[in-house]
């Protein structure tokens, strides 16, 4: 009897240990594939198939996951762990662009007797005109006391309002706050068709002259260039905002009512959010796209900022990037999210920048002061 139930156990155990095989085969495969959809996302265009941009804004999700399991694998002494190594390893340079370890990034500095600048974007949500950011103490005053405490040299702003009505208008606050001898705004005052007091602005210490507002395929103003002389160097900075989803309060209160919903609701949600979503992929291609032409087409090194809409695992980040080096990636550290929605951090806000510039100290600013956080970074101009 005893015999009989040993063999009856050993058979028990058998069968469990090819099912765990069998599972650990079929997760270690999903998941290869899914990570490498994800990877696909910067060189598909999103406009032509979008499903895979989806997956590159999951890729911080998606590498959690592999790097779990992973670990799982290698404590069990799995030989499926080698396949997830090198899965994880094909994606580095993304790995890169999405997280830096490297603590010693904050303590990174230059040295101050050389050439360098603070340099700032700040998509500043119109400075919480409509009072989205409920707060104790008025929000806009706190960006100006942040601004006050960070005094950057350049800094651009995206979603920028000016009250031109008020005696002291917030350019004026501004200017006076930084020191700043030089502005540049996104619109000629005879130009009355795309006259405005809501867009682009860029405070300069150091002189600021060619202006170019930049407008893509459907005549909207998506940003502006300016050349910027510092310390006798040309530097044509680009401040930009692309394509946003648009996507209404409705919208995120049915993301988070999603398990409420009925099959059809379901489905109806989904596709309005779908629909949205690739309609602002086709635009932001092709204003990725004409970013690119004019970054080629510079005749100074270039600094683009601003937002981007897009994660850094995507075709127009990548498109836009070229042979720039990323600020984050140079010297940043951390996740370095700039934006939440609901549940979901992404980073879509950036610095970019030409190989003759070198940067230090990257910053997410973590003050809750917009719906997205302030970066900034200090460059050196390397002497050519």
């Amino acid at each position: 009897m005893k015999k009989t139930r040993d063999i009856k156990n050993n058979k028990l155990v058998q069968k469990f240990a090819r099912t765990l095989k069998k599972i650990n085969v079929a997760v270690t495969i999903i998941l290869v594939l899914t990570t490498m959809f994800s990877y696909s996302a910067t060189i598909i265009n999103p406009a032509k198939f979008a499903l895979p941009a989806f997956a590159g804004m999951a890729f911080p999700y998606i590498l959690i996951i592999d790097i779990l399991y992973t670990l799982l694998l290698i404590i069990a002494k799995k030989f499926t762990a080698i396949v997830m190594i090198g899965t994880i390893a094909l994606g580095w340079k993304m790995i890169l662009t999405t997280i830096q370890l490297n603590p010693m990034h904050y303590m990174d500095d230059l040295n101050e007797e050389d050439s360098t600048f603070t340099f700032m974007s700040f998509n500043v949500r119109l400075l919480n005109r409509y009072n989205w950011i409920k707060s104790k103490q008025d929000t806009k005053n706190k960006i100006f006391e942040f601004l006050n405490y960070e005094n950057p040299e350049i800094v651009c702003f995206q979603e920028f309002y000016n009250n031109d009505k008020d005696s002291i208008t917030n350019q004026d606050m501004i200017k006076e706050l930084l020191e700043s001898e030089y502005i540049v705004r996104d619109y000629n005052p005879e130009d009355t068709t795309h006259k405005t007091n809501k867009g682009y602005i860029i405070f300069s210490q150091f002189e600021l002259n060619n202006k170019q507002p930049i407008f893509d395929h459907t005549d909207n103003m998506i940003g502006l260039s300016v050349d910027a002389n510092i310390y006798n160097q040309k530097i044509r900075i680009f401040n930009v905002h692309l394509k946003s989803i648009k996507l209404e309060y409705d919208d995120y209160d049915f993301i988070d009512q999603i398990g409420n919903k009925n099959n059809k609701e379901q489905l109806t949600g989904i596709g309005t959010i779908y629909t949205k979503i690739t309609k602002a992929y086709d635009t932001r291609v092709k204003q990725a796209v004409l970013l690119d032409s004019l970054i080629r087409k510079s005749p100074y090194p270039v600094i683009i900022c601003g937002d981007f809409n897009e994660p850094s695992v995507s075709y127009c980040y990548k498109r836009i990037r070229g042979n720039l080096t990323d600020a984050f990636c140079e010297s940043g550290t951390g996740f370095a999210e700039t934006m939440r929605i609901k549940f979901l951090n992404f980073r879509i806000d950036y610095i970019l920048h030409s190989q003759s510039l070198t940067s230090k100290r990257f910053r997410t600013h973590k003050e809750n002061l917009s719906d997205h956080f302030a970066i900034s970074c200090k460059f050196k101009i390397n002497k050519q």
